[in-house]
């Protein structure tokens, strides 16, 4: 009999993806920035952010401290991430003085991706213009939606109006990279109501579209509501449902599904320093709450802006905890990451990764999987499609209980 496989959440917990402290890198690595400061928490959000803006100038400050203090001048870095938090909240001269520091502190690939998030209730034509002609080549636009009342509930600080103005101001400011955030699945959304979000980004003609279902993440405002009867939760079935029609729709306009939340218009626009995370390149995580990750070693920083600049400034690294990834682990992460990619597992590189044959480890799984018309064994790769990855939790606990 094939393996039954239930429909589970499939959207699992970006913090496996963390944005992460370390030791050297490989040849290639990348470097995020934590910049945890927002004028009002959103309802669903369960990122470190503080709303006392006056942290910012004594934060930046530290974050400069911490970037020379871990200096790795000869690794080969090709991807800058600034997000938050609202990154956006900085001021022109701070992203300077941070991106300047990183130059100053590390290799830089010439053709880096530097990429910074804003959201649209704090830029203003001139703002993206500064940002553009400091070396910001990438923008995340967090827009979640063009309808007024899902952003009222979400509790975003700006209106539809504002997300297509700031839109508007980016073109103008010559950016062409261009990625969307936006969030599905809110209490009371119908089918059509998402549709007509879907359909009014797709005009807006951006490069990359990151789809996201939302999800109740503990001790949020969203998670007391729910806790409370305030609000009642969409049905996973109806979750779905919206998943698949989210894939159909973009793919329709020509966006690439190269993962399981994420849409570009084409490979040169796929976001490549998540792609980084996906295929498990170290990378430097800077700021309050950051993660890093050197090819064996995960670290965090403090979740505590105080606690973080306290170490700084004492002269210690902000480090709260760390991790030395086992073999099980590294197989394990190694292919929860890769399963959520329109490419999946890359045999040969998970041969020379492990020494062990993927096909023959994991036979019975493949064979599973396959028989349920869930993804598809070739020669070079093992990876799921739609219906897969809509069952991607439970197949990866499967595929868990057999290596740990």
């Amino acid at each position: 009999m094939p393996q039954s496989f239930p429909v589970h959440s499939f959207e699992p917990s970006s913090r496996l993806v963390s944005n992460c402290l370390s030791n050297p890198l490989s040849k290639k690595g990348a470097i995020y920035i934590h910049i945890p400061f927002c004028i009002q928490k959103c309802i669903y959000c369960d990122f470190y952010s503080k709303t006392d803006l006056s942290l910012i100038p004594d934060y930046i400050t530290t974050l400069v401290k911490e970037i020379k203090k871990r200096s790795e001048s000869q690794n080969n870095i090709n991807t800058i991430y600034f997000g938050g938090g609202t990154p956006s909240l900085l001021s022109i001269g701070q992203v300077d003085l941070l991106l300047h520091t990183i130059k100053d502190t590390f290799s830089i690939a010439s053709n880096a991706e530097i990429s910074f998030e804003i959201n649209p209730g704090t830029v203003d034509l001139k703002y993206l213009e500064k940002l553009r002609n400091i070396g910001i080549n990438r923008l995340s636009i967090g827009v979640q939606s063009f309808n007024d009342d899902k952003l009222k509930f979400l509790k975003r600080i700006h209106s539809a109006d504002d997300a297509l103005r700031a839109i508007d101001h980016a073109r103008k400011a010559r950016f062409i990279n261009i990625s969307f955030d936006l969030i599905y699945g809110l209490p009371c959304e119908t089918k059509s109501m998402w549709l007509k979000d879907l359909e009014k980004a797709v005009t807006m003609e951006p490069a990359h579209l990151s789809c996201y279902m939302l999800t109740i993440e503990p001790l949020t405002a969203l998670d007391k509501k729910v806790t409370t009867g305030t609000i009642t939760p969409l049905d996973n079935t109806f979750m779905t449902l919206l998943f698949k029609h989210t894939a159909k729709v973009l793919n329709n306009f020509g966006f690439d599904h190269y993962e399981i939340s994420s849409f570009a218009k084409n490979r040169s626009t796929r976001s490549k320093h998540n792609s980084q995370y996906w295929n498990m390149t170290p990378y430097f995580g800077f700021g309050a709450a950051a993660h890093s990750y050197d090819g064996k070693k995960r670290a965090w920083n403090h979740k505590s802006i105080k606690n973080y600049m306290k170490d700084i400034n004492s002269g210690r690294l902000p480090v709260e905890g760390s991790e030395i990834l086992d073999l099980k682990q590294k197989k394990l992460e190694t292919i929860m990451l890769r399963l959520r990619t329109l490419e999946g597992i890359d045999i040969k590189k998970y041969k020379s990764q492990f020494n062990i044959n993927f096909k023959e480890e994991f036979k019975d799984i493949i064979k599973s999987v396959q028989d349920n018309a869930f993804g598809c064994l070739s020669h070079d790769s093992f990876a799921l499609n739609l219906e897969g990855k809509i069952r991607l939790d439970n197949i990866i606990e499967i595929f868990a209980k057999k290596i740990l």
